[in-house]
């Protein structure tokens, strides 16, 4: 898909989050409260991801479909947190890292938010979005 700006593809993922949360028969308004519902979903797919199926071991997602939640998710949590205290989306390199990934910076400096998402999916209740946020 193509997009015109950042601020149009981070707006869909955002979109997809709202409409993959239905599924978990939660409906995301982009408020601050919101964030609890995400991290309830987020907590509910670690969770998942951490949990062999019966006789075998978990399988972790395929690195795109990871990636695709990590946007998602991050997108809309970005956005709540944009929505809020203003801020500028931009694609840049993590710090640390050799990626490059989604950036919101604010004024009191830059967040990635797709990388905290990616954190608490597999590191789990440390990462908690909610008390981050």
């Amino acid at each position: 898909m193509s997009y015109n700006t950042i601020d149009d593809m981070v707006r869909d993922f955002a979109q997809g989050a709202v409409d993959i949360a239905r599924q978990f028969e939660i409906t995301l308004d982009y408020s601050e409260d919101s964030l609890q519902q995400v991290e309830s979903i987020l907590g509910q797919l670690h969770n998942d991801l951490r949990h062999a199926p019966p006789g075998g071991s978990p399988a972790p997602p395929p690195s795109d479909q990871m990636e695709m939640m990590c946007k998602m998710w991050g997108g809309y949590f970005g956005e709540v947190v944009r929505r809020r205290g203003g801020g500028e989306w931009t694609i840049e390199t993590y710090p640390g890292g050799n990626f490059a990934t989604l950036t919101l910076t604010l004024p009191a400096g830059k967040i990635f938010p797709s990388i905290k998402v990616y954190r608490r999916l597999t590191e789990g209740e440390p990462d908690n979005v909610w008390k981050f946020y």
